[in-house]
């Protein structure tokens, strides 16, 4: 009996984190911008299975009997939850967490000295937090230095950091200005604007020191990076978003590390068959020529940018704006007295027409309300870089949206000399 009723209790649990999470309204944006039709039925199926594992436990607990089918129900949920225990203790331990993980995804999770929770690339011999450069950055800096943060479009689509944005724009304000400028680039893919604020935290508890701050917002998925009702954290080695509600994120399955797992599993399987295009940089050389592109963009690059329209420019993209905007300006408080820019990043479909014919949308019907309206209503003076790549397809790499080295070449020259009156050196 008392197997019977512990059993039945978790599955109220369970069933009311289900209810909570799927038709309650703590997560207005959800947790996934990615796949979410695939989400929401197999939490229908987790809705069902729960019900009907509750109806037999009931039956036990109120006839007072044992059935072999409520046998099975609590030696699963006991294996569920044993699995479960076991798969924490190896992800915490060999994959997600610690100076360097030797398994899993490319990512680390840590807790900072202020207690927040924050994820960076496992660490390489240029640097521990997995930054893209070739020798660890010092804390402090003889001279001027510009703090870069952002997503991968910061950390470096180019093929060598020298015709990266940041690298670019920095040598570009100091040709301008005649003062030498040193680079941090802390930019780490995936980031969203909240991470941001939490890297940029740790770094300044640790103690490096930068003369002013560059933020980069890609406005093709930075809003639905960080959502509202959510948290990321590192599972697998790979960053997903949870609920910051503890109750959810210890009580609905599909926020457990086994259905995380089987996400991380899936997709390194689909990958090698064609399933996905994995974020990839060629190294080498840079070129900063106008490359021969083929006749027709690549599917998945359509598929790509289709995706992307869906996930931010939704009915709720106010929701979603509001977050950023909060976001950023706990970045400003964050940075203090120290002065902060923000790089704006077009979507690629408002400066590549040959996206959009292979698209088939009209590109007003999503650059209203969202480049021009909204950051000129949140940050006035924000470095909007789509003039510079004005020219389009040539500025972007083949498979995805990310800047070629010709793109990341012209926006860094822009964003320099946007600097040199900013700033004043």
């Amino acid at each position: 009996m008392i197997a019977r009723t512990l059993a039945a209790a978790c599955l109220v649990g369970v069933l009311g984190a289900v209810i909570v999470q799927e038709f309650g309204t703590g997560l207005p944006l959800g947790l996934f911008n990615d796949g979410r039709e695939t989400y929401e039925m197999l939490s229908m199926i987790t809705l069902g299975v729960i019900i009907a594992a509750l109806a037999v436990l009931a039956v036990e607990v109120f006839a007072r009997r044992t059935l072999r089918v409520g046998a099975w129900v609590r030696g699963g949920l006991a294996a569920a939850l044993l699995f479960e225990v076991m798969l924490f203790a190896i992800d915490v331990t060999l994959v997600s967490r610690g100076a360097d993980p030797p398994l899993g995804g490319p990512y680390r999770e840590f807790q900072t000295r202020s207690g927040d929770w924050i994820f960076v690339k496992k660490p390489h011999s240029g640097s521990p937090l997995g930054f893209r450069t070739v020798t660890p950055y010092p804390t402090a800096s003889s001279g001027r230095r510009l703090l870069f943060l952002g997503d991968s479009y910061t950390e470096g689509s180019a093929r060598d950091r020298s015709c990266n944005y940041p690298n670019v724009a920095a040598a570009t304000l100091a040709s301008q200005s005649g003062v030498p400028v040193a680079v941090l680039n802390a930019g780490v893919a995936g980031y969203g604007p909240r991470d941001a604020v939490g890297l940029l935290r740790h770094l300044l508890e640790e103690g490096y020191e930068a003369d002013a701050i560059v933020y980069g917002l890609f406005l093709e998925n930075d809003f639905t990076d960080n959502l509202p009702g959510t948290t990321r954290r590192v599972v697998a080695g790979i960053n997903f978003r949870f609920p910051e509600s503890g109750f959810l994120r210890r009580f609905h399955p599909l926020n457990s590390r086994s259905f995380r797992y089987a996400l991380f599993i899936d997709r390194a399987i689909r990958i090698p068959f064609g399933g996905g295009v994995p974020a990839q940089r060629a190294d080498g050389p840079c070129v900063l020529e106008p490359q021969e592109r083929a006749a027709e963009l690549p599917r998945s690059l359509v598929r790509l940018a289709r995706r992307r329209l869906e996930g931010n420019y939704g009915g709720q993209v106010r929701t979603a704006m509001a977050e950023v905007e909060s976001a950023l300006r706990d970045l400003r408080l964050v940075a203090g007295d120290r002065p902060v820019f923000l790089v704006v990043f077009p979507d690629r479909i408002l400066v590549d027409d040959s996206l959009v014919q292979a698209m088939g949308v009209q590109r007003d019907l999503y650059a209203t309300g969202r480049l021009q309206d909204w950051v000129d209503d949140v940050w006035p003076d924000a470095i909007r870089v789509e003039q510079a790549l004005s020219a389009g397809a040539e500025n972007f790499r083949t498979q995805d949206t990310h800047l070629s080295d010709l793109g990341n070449s012209r926006a860094g020259q822009y964003v320099g000399r946007a600097l040199v009156g900013r700033l004043g050196w």
